[in-house]
């Protein structure tokens, strides 16, 4: 499967530079487009001038451009500012998370090449008004099941860590997707394996008439295996309901039959043995199983305008290096983002003590997550590399990449080697009947 966990009581080793949560809390829906965007970041750039104001994003494709063609990198010719590695980077660890500063620390020329911050994410005004009509409408269960609200982003005023996270679980990008992705898995050894499938989504959660044409699933996912030989045909499909776990159900070409996976949710290890199912696109299923805690907002180098990793056709063994991908193809800038902190509930447990991920303010996406054990020491540390897609519009991932530090070995995830295989905007193709189990038989013997 394609696509997205974490004891110690606060952030050790880092002094983070909180904004006061409570003048978040103080906005009113008033601000949404004034001095808040309309997904609720903070409009004005820093005191600093290291990051810019938000002016709207480039939600304009480039003329000319179409589905199919390469991407188009707005800011190749962006200048880098400076390089943070093992040399420096304790002069810059205020701005880093524990998992990059370990990461960096941990392997011999890793490093972040930092680039001018470039605001670029922007969505249509169908999702802004989507999003403002939430406020003061949406409701969660709670187990953090979404109970009212469509359309847009859920709590752009968030009051609590659960509210956060529910603006990543409606995070929009796309509502009709088919992508051919790429998944290396680093072994023991240096050697990787590597995985390519075809992904196709639905979200009917950001129609108009959302709970009219699914009342109870809000966006729904297929990934069928097209490489290697050995599990060519294999398909499994997940559906993500407003307030239950994800259903899944797995379709095995040798027994023509489709069954329903029981164990396809939370902390089960997934085919890579370094990921858990609810690791795969940064976090997803069901947040019941732990606290949630909105600590703030600071500065952060984070991974973005990651264009470059879709210009061209992708080569994959140039990207996938021995410890880490190669850092000559990841970009990194100065931008805000929220501080969430995932502990597990009293009573439940999870092989991740405690996550915490670090929110990008403009897209409310995950850009780095920590992830800690059961002792409270760090273990594994993910990046989500975004880009604009203007044709949807939203910022999306060109490839996330997940890091066991203590078995130094990582999954690099979501990558697309031809432009061809990347559609944002399938409403042609992929529709709601194609997501059920008899569906999944049909597809499976084709």
């Amino acid at each position: 499967m394609s696509g997205r966990k974490i004891p110690m009581s606060g952030i050790a080793g880092i002094a983070l530079t909180l904004a006061l949560v409570s003048n978040a809390f103080a906005a009113d829906v008033s601000e949404l487009g004034n001095s808040l965007t309309p997904v609720g970041a903070e409009r004005a750039g820093n005191a600093d001038g290291t990051i810019p104001a938000w002016t709207g994003g480039d939600v304009t494709p480039v003329s000319g451009w179409k589905t199919g063609d390469p991407r188009v990198d707005l800011y190749a010719n962006d200048a880098k500012l400076f390089s943070i590695d093992a040399s420096n980077v304790d002069q810059y660890a205020d701005k880093l998370s524990p998992g990059q500063i370990a990461i960096i620390k941990r392997y011999d020329g890793y490093r972040m090449d930092v680039y001018p911050t470039r605001r670029s994410c922007g969505y249509s005004q169908e999702i802004y008004d989507a999003t403002k009509a939430n406020v003061g409408r949406a409701k969660l269960s709670e187990k953090g099941g979404i109970l009212e609200g469509h359309g847009g982003f859920m709590f752009p005023l968030p009051e609590n860590g659960l509210q956060a996270i529910a603006n990543f679980r409606t995070a929009f990008n796309g509502k009709h997707t088919k992508l051919t992705v790429h998944i290396t898995t680093s072994q023991t050894g240096g050697s990787f394996s590597h995985d390519i499938g075809v992904i196709d989504t639905y979200s009917p959660y950001y129609e108009k008439n959302a709970r009219e044409i699914d009342d109870y699933y809000m966006t729904k996912f297929i990934y069928k295996q097209i490489a290697p030989a050995a599990s060519v045909g294999g398909i499994i499909m997940t559906l993500q309901p407003y307030d239950d776990s994800n259903e899944s159900w797995v379709y095995i070409p040798g027994l023509r039959r489709v069954k329903k996976a029981p164990t396809a949710n939370y902390d089960t290890p997934g085919k890579d043995d370094i990921r858990t199912f609810d690791q795969t696109y940064m976090y997803n299923g069901l947040p019941d199983r732990y606290d949630w805690k909105l600590v703030g907002k600071k500065e952060l180098y984070v991974p973005y305008n990651a264009s470059r990793l879709r210009t061209e056709n992708l080569d994959i063994d140039s990207l996938i290096t021995d410890k880490y991908p190669n850092r000559d193809m990841a970009r990194y800038e100065l931008h805000r983002v929220w501080v969430v902190e995932a502990t597990v509930k009293d009573g439940w447990r999870n092989t991740f003590s405690k996550r915490v991920f670090y929110i990008d303010e403009d897209t409310w996406t995950p850009l780095v997550a920590d992830l800690y054990d059961t002792k409270g020491k760090l273990w594994r540390f993910q990046e989500n590399h975004i880009f604009m897609a203007s044709e949807i519009p939203a910022c999306v991932s060109a490839g996330d990449f997940y890091h066991d530090l203590n078995a130094d070995r990582y999954v690099a995830d979501n990558l697309v080697v031809k432009s061809a295989d990347a559609n944002y905007t399938a409403e042609d193709i992929v529709d709601n009947d194609f997501f059920s189990p008899d569906s999944m038989r049909r597809y499976g013997r084709r």
